[in-house]
């Protein structure tokens, strides 16, 4: 098999004798758009059209996938050879009919392949799919165009801009699949060889979608804005798809292309795609940690003390992941309480349909209810995830030490207390780690790992590998208060503008509009104003006369619990702004010496998360982060930060350290010494020397385990 490039030539000869010419691409893992197969496939496309005896082409993909887009890295570092689109064009326009033979994924450029190909033949397993929205881009090697002349408008404004893939009897569904194969990748090559041959000389020729315009029949394209200004507020990509889609449906082809190219560049250079893009690396990056080289043990058996939502939520993880599990907790009725909210939980998830009942029958079988610590003896890794209490937690460790077999992982999944303190009551501190689940453990998808100043190497390699086997974005932070998420957006300017003269309405507003899926006031509805309104009261720290939150629950004000908060909920919990709540805050103003104010959203948004910026350089500077993409990815994905600005660093990257810490000390904050350092140094987050300079504060406390 000879081999040029990255696109790999031979020859089969089909069921009824003709010859076709097989195009694989072998780029590994997934068969990447580089370069080298670009230029590749303009190669091999003109060796096949210049050899007489191949009738046929098939284009297929090496390592058990078709392809799964574009090199991502050539983003940042440049493109070189042919440009994507002209390979398609090239495909597209054979004088021989050309099928992709689609095994594994065809995501993104791989998927604009496919639609460049005259017919798709694809394996059971197979999934195809336009996910560039997710990276603030839109397919820009004709997918905008081809796609609606195959399948209709109305179908691709919803694969592109939900930008999930489709599994291969829905795309066969919609029509995207000419027909799906049962088998391995040998039968569906066989297949698509087959297929090619068939074509050959008939009278329908080789099917090109660059002809014509696309079906826009039952598309109003302003309620699809609309819509995805809803599900995806704030980003640009999906409107910029709907406008080039419209464009398929009353335009040429190449004018299309045109309005494509067009929107694509827009896209490209804007900083919602450049955030985007910083994500996708952040949150691969962020599970790799800085001089650990111990290797996990095994993760078969979990155990989970504490049967409430948190401890049901992680059960639920575990099993879905396949392991044993074991839901402890010493109270039969809290136990029977637990297992029923799961069962509640998986009910849905069947009437949903987004799980069959085979599917939670295998899953609940994973799950063995138990009142009695002896049944932890057998667990590989043990979470305590009970209430934040440490006299408490400690006990439940000086628990483990009778029945955890030796290098069990003790975890807790405290949010805040130290970790050293609750490893002290075990006679094995180094097997002890954190292990910090946000709320619902079984929806949202940061865990934070916390590693203690004596947990081993062996600890937190199983730790981190437990939170990717429950498909987790997992991130190694320090042991300080609140970690790194609930530390960080704790310091918001929040509490200084309600109390400051700032109605509810008026910040969420400005959060929301900056991209935040709640405001602050909003957020605290849902969590509960009594959470931390009662712990305040009971230690007599509460100042309802001049503290807005604190008159709130003196008020019996809970949030959405009973109705009213900040705002009033019906009882479809659809809030309402409510005069009550609104003149309860003025007494306080007034009592406080405050008066109702006007702030621009930039104003309101500087004082909300500046402080967030500050504290973020302050972990970094304590050696409680490795970097300041682990900082983004927990915010992101604990506190839903809105994903396309990148996170709260990357912001500041965006706005310009100098600027930041202009804004931080006209605020009256005290600015973190490695900002200052940054700006007096010029230096950028991604700068050589500001790596080398957190690399030494993260080194400085690993050399301490």
């Amino acid at each position: 098999m000879a081999m040029k490039g990255a696109v790999q030539y031979e020859k089969r000869t089909a069921a009824n004798g003709a010859c076709v010419a097989v195009l694989t691409m072998d780029s590994a893992p997934v068969n990447a758009l580089s370069a080298g197969v670009r230029t590749g496939f303009e190669t091999r496309i003109a060796e096949a059209l210049a050899d007489a005896e191949v009738k046929a082409i098939v284009i297929t993909g090496a390592h058990g996938c078709f392809c799964a887009g574009a090199d991502i890295s050539e983003f940042a570092s440049g493109m070189s050879g042919p440009p994507l689109p002209v390979v398609i064009n090239t495909i597209e326009a054979s004088t021989k009919p050309v099928v992709a033979a689609i095994d594994g994924v065809a995501l993104g450029g791989g998927c604009e392949v496919a639609l460049g190909c005259h017919y798709r033949v694809a394996s059971t397993r197979s999934q195809a799919g336009l996910p560039e929205v997710n990276l603030g881009l839109l397919p820009g090697a004709g997918g905008t165009q081809r796609l609606p002349r195959l399948i209709g408008a109305a179908a691709s404004i919803d694969f592109m801009c939900r930008g999930a893939p489709l599994k291969a009897d829905q795309a066969a569904k919609v029509g995207l699949f000419d027909t799906v194969v049962a088998g391995d990748k040998a039968a569906v090559l066989k297949a698509a060889v087959d297929f090619a041959a068939e074509k050959v000389g008939s009278d329908i020729g080789p099917r090109r979608l660059s002809g014509g315009t696309a079906k826009a029949a039952g598309v109003d394209f302003a309620k699809k804005r609309k819509e995805y200004d809803t599900l995806r507020k704030g980003e640009v990509a999906p409107q910029a798809i709907i406008t080039c889609i419209e464009a398929s449906t009353d335009r040429e082809f190449t004018e299309g292309m045109k309005v494509e190219g067009k929107e694509f560049g827009k896209l490209m250079f804007g900083d919602q795609s450049k955030a985007l893009q910083y994500m996708f690396f952040a949150e691969r990056q962020c599970a790799k940690v800085p001089g650990l080289e111990a290797k996990p043990g095994p993760l078969d058996m979990c155990g989970i003390v504490g049967a409430g939502l948190m401890g049901g939520g992680i059960a639920m993880c575990a099993a879905e992941a396949g392991m044993r599990v074991v839901l402890l907790d010493v109270d039969p009725g809290n136990l029977d309480r637990g297992m029923a909210v799961i069962k509640k939980n998986y009910a849905r998830s069947v009437d949903r349909k987004s799980k069959t009942q085979s599917q939670v029958d295998k899953i609940m079988s994973l799950i063995s209810p138990s009142t009695t610590y002896d049944s932890l003896g057998q667990c590989d890794i043990v979470v305590e995830a009970v209430f934040e209490n440490m006299d408490l937690k400690k006990k439940i460790f000086q628990s483990f030490d009778g029945v955890c077999k030796p290098g069990c992982i003790l975890a807790t999944n405290t949010s805040r207390l130290n970790i050293d303190t609750i490893a002290s009551a075990t006679k094995r501190p180094e097997d002890v780690i954190g292990c910090h689940f946000f709320s619902p453990a079984n929806v949202m998808k940061l865990l934070e790992n916390v590693r203690g100043p004596r947990s081993s190497p062996r600890t937190i390699a199983t730790a981190m590998a437990f939170g990717q086997k429950l498909k987790k974005v997992t991130c190694l932070v320090g042991n300080c208060d609140g970690f790194i998420a609930n530390r960080v957006m704790g310091v918001s300017g929040w509490t200084g503008l309600i109390n400051g003269g700032l109605l509810p309405h008026q910040i969420d507003q400005a959060a929301e509009s900056y991209g935040m899926k709640m405001g602050p006031a909003r957020m605290n509805d849902l969590v509960g104003l009594d959470l931390f309104g009662r712990e305040r009261a009971n230690t007599g720290n509460a100042k309802p006369d001049t503290i807005v939150t604190d008159a709130m629950f003196a008020a019996n004000r809970y949030g959405q619990k009973n109705g009213k908060g900040f705002y009033k909920y019906d009882d479809k919990l659809r809030l309402s702004r409510d005069p009550e709540a609104e003149a309860l805050i003025h007494s306080v103003w007034k009592n406080a010496g405050a008066t109702p104010k006007t702030m621009s959203d930039e104003e309101i948004i500087d004082t909300l998360y500046l402080p967030v910026v500050n504290e973020g350089f302050k972990c970094l500077e304590e050696g409680m982060a490795s970097r300041p993409s682990d900082i983004d990815v927990c915010c992101v994905f604990g506190y839903n930060w809105p994903r396309y600005t990148g996170g709260p660093m990357q912001w500041a990257s965006a706005v310009g350290l100098p600027k930041i810490l202009e804004k931080l000390e006209a605020m009256g904050e005290k600015p973190s010494e490695l900002l200052k350092e940054c700006v007096k140094n010029n230096w950028r987050l991604n700068s050589k020397a500001f790596t080398a300079r957190i690399s030494s504060a993260w080194s400085g406390t690993w050399s301490k385990l």
